[in-house]
């Protein structure tokens, strides 16, 4: 059948930088117009939510649909490095614009007045709204509270605007140092033994006076490749090493955010920045948070202890044949040890070979029946479209509800999966259109992106996935899925600490032998036998009390540096020690024999330059949630459709237009506990040695 969308895709041709200057410029300019009409036109007394907030979101949610495209999105994938540079400036303009706007006190009061009307249900004729209009106004006037509205100090306001400012200036820079960067380390090709030929073949190479020389990049495909397979302890060693002193820029960068984050938060009323992002989390308290990171850093301990030395014994057992040069104290095992063990320990007690594994994964094949697997859960379908791309490598998909759930459109999907020069790397969701309902009462549909930098396919040579990237494109694409099915009247962005959660489990399914097998594809054409697929899933758990513990450990250092005891401690803050110290204290290996080796690894850490600032715990936490629901809900039939409508109308489709924890509640049918994810690593864990082993000194 047929059929037509109500809206067509956004319009991406001939985007120029003179183009985003102009169009952010008529864009800021309206915002700005109708804030000035509702403060001249509207006094508190008469102040409503129709006359007020619905034209204020109306306006915020139209600029959205604009900005997110000619922003964020151009910034991370336009192949032009002048775009790029404009899409940055586009992006510091808005963030200045829209301190301003949020610092207005005239509009704040009348926020302020619409909001005590309603909520006190004070005076004649108070006006009926839902509770997705009541929690918008809530959330809003929350903004502006937080915003430096309430500032009556014209000097103090001055400098909060300045300090934003810098701020922006320095995120940016940071954000395009992580992006741009094209660096790596070179290595007789000797030192790369045990390289699968596939990532060999691909390898910039160069003539010198010793010989021949190999380029491995930080990318991910060439730097985990590396770290997985290369039997010399001291190309592990170098790779890692090197890998800990990239951005050493940033580091001096966050130096400064730290400080002006502070300062923003003082300057609002609040003990610390990690307080005042607090406010828009679904977490109650910096302390909660804490507490919550702490136990999972105790329960999890023992378990990774006890992996960790499965692993330290493998390489005491390497260790003896010694035939691939000087081996690091073999007694202990190094941070570049673990992914090469791991690999070995998945072939000897699994029999999983990651490399062979890979050959039955081509990326754009596994897009696709990835894309099956939503449809069939969830009841929806995706149709190849025409449209406006940026790259050629770029798919466009015109999203559907399937023929049995209504036939209604839903959006439109982008996928973007291979690497290039100037690309961002690494796997991420873009939002590119929010989805809402415009104030003449029509729908807008929104439009996400699926961003991947897999290795770029050539005729003899296609894009093969390892299993973990396979489950990175699965937890990307449940973002986009996320704002695709979203029903809501209003664009209101996701919790942090609640965006992660359905992404995470729906991890799950990359897990689920017959699930994968649909995935494969061999190049010649087999299939993947579900023996292997079989032994792939039962490596789930394997090592993933470390898995959780990496996500806890930049958690922590995200809430120490952002939780400051003063101004003082801020400016005098050392991130780099504060670094290795929440690594030592976490992580449960050892991670240099020589303190000239230590770096500065935070430096390289993306979400503190982004929005996750004071908000990385959404990633171990999430974990947890993400755990409980597809155990309590999903693991006895996890294919079942009743089950997957279940959390698409009950948990995605809400959106942000009731409080998540709500959400979570109601799907589950109880509040969220933290059990399950304790029972499946206990249950799985193959620690048969009698007492748990301690932590090496």
């Amino acid at each position: 059948m047929n059929r037509t969308p109500p809206d067509g895709p956004p319009a991406l041709a001939g985007l120029t930088p003179a183009f985003i200057f102009a169009e952010t410029e008529r864009i800021l300019a309206s915002s700005k117009a109708l804030h000035d009409r509702l403060s001249t036109e509207i006094r508190p007394e008469t102040a409503s939510f129709a006359d007020v907030v619905r034209p204020l979101v109306d306006d915020a949610n139209c600029a959205a649909s604009r900005l997110h495209i000619i922003g964020a999105l151009a910034s991370a994938v336009w192949p032009d490095p002048d775009v790029r540079e404009a899409a940055r400036q586009c992006e510091m303009r808005v963030a200045a614009a829209d301190t301003k706007a949020a610092m207005r006190a005239d509009i704040a009061a009348l926020v302020a007045a619409v909001f005590r009307r309603i909520d006190g249900g004070r005076g004649d004729g108070v006006e009926e709204l839902d509770a997705e209009d009541r929690y918008l106004l809530a959330r809003k006037h929350s903004e502006y509270l937080r915003s430096g509205a309430a500032i009556d100090d014209v000097a103090k306001q001055a400098r909060l605007q300045d300090v934003l400012a810098e701020l922006t200036v320095l995120r940016v820079a940071a954000q395009k140092a992580l992006t741009e960067a094209d660096d790596g380390v070179w290595f007789a090709p000797c030192d790369l033994a045990g390289l699968p030929d596939r990532i060999l073949s691909k390898l910039k190479r160069r003539e010198v006076s010793s010989g021949e020389e190999v380029f491995v990049t930080f990318g991910n495909e060439h730097r985990l490749n590396l770290m997985r397979h290369a039997r010399r302890e001291a190309t592990r060693r170098r790779m890692y090493t090197a890998g800990q002193y990239r951005f050493p820029d940033n580091v001096t960068r966050l130096a400064k955010i730290v400080e002006l984050r502070d300062e923003i938060a003082r300057l609002l009323g609040f003990v610390n920045h990690a307080a005042l992002k607090m406010e828009e989390k679904m977490a109650g308290s910096v302390a909660e948070v804490e507490n919550l990171l702490r136990d999972l850093r105790e329960r999890l301990e023992p378990l990774a202890v006890a992996d960790t030395e499965k692993l330290r014994l493998l390489k005491l057992k390497d260790a003896a044949a010694a035939e691939y040069g000087e081996v690091e104290d073999a007694s202990r095992l190094y941070v570049w040890d673990r992914s090469y063990y791991l690999n070995i320990q998945n072939k000897e007690s699994f029999s999983v070979d990651t490399t062979e594994l890979a050959r039955y994964f081509e990326a754009t094949h596994t897009f696709c029946r990835m894309l099956s697997v939503f449809e069939q859960l969830f009841g929806m379908q995706f149709k190849p479209t025409e449209a406006d791309i940026w790259h050629h490598d770029v798919k466009v998909y015109a999203v559907w509800d399937s023929a049995t759930d209504g036939v209604g459109f839903l959006g439109y999907l982008y996928a973007d999966l291979f690497e290039r020069p100037g690309k961002y790397r690494g796997a991420h969701h873009r939002l590119m259109k929010p989805g809402f309902v415009k104030g003449n009462g029509t729908r807008h549909y929104p439009a996400s992106a699926l961003i991947c930098s897999f290795p770029e396919p050539a005729p003899s040579r296609p894009s093969l996935l390892q299993h973990r990237e396979i489950q990175t494109m699965f937890h990307e694409l449940g973002h986009a899925i996320h704002n695709l099915v979203a029903r809501t009247k209003y664009a209101i962005l996701f919790s942090r600490d609640f965006i992660e959660i359905p992404s995470i489990m729906l991890e799950n399914w990359i897990w689920i032998p017959e699930v994968l097998v649909e995935q494969a594809a061999h190049q010649t054409e087999e299939s993947l036998p579900l023996a292997l697929a079989q032994a792939v899933c039962r490596t789930k758990d394997l090592d993933q009390a470390h898995t959780i513990l990496s996500q806890v450990q930049p958690a922590l250092f995200d809430l120490a540096i952002h939780t400051p005891a003063d101004y003082q401690a801020a400016h005098d803050m050392d991130t780099t020690a504060l670094w290795h110290q929440s690594r030592k204290d976490v992580l449960p290996y050892v991670f240099h024999s020589s303190d000239k080796e230590s770096g500065f690894g935070q430096g390289g850490f993306p979400h503190v330059f982004r929005k996750y600032d004071a908000g990385y715990f959404a990633y171990p936490i999430s974990m947890v949630y993400a755990a409980d629901l597809y155990a309590t809900r999903f693991a006895s039939d996890p294919m079942n459709p009743q089950v997957g409508r279940q959390y698409r109308r009950l948990l995605l489709e809400p959106g942000s237009s009731l409080p998540e924890a709500q959400l979570l509640k109601t799907f589950l049918g109880r509040e969220p506990s933290s059990q399950a994810i304790f029972e499946q690593l206990m249950s799985d864990n193959l620690w048969f040695g009698g007492a748990v082993p301690h932590r090496a000194a």
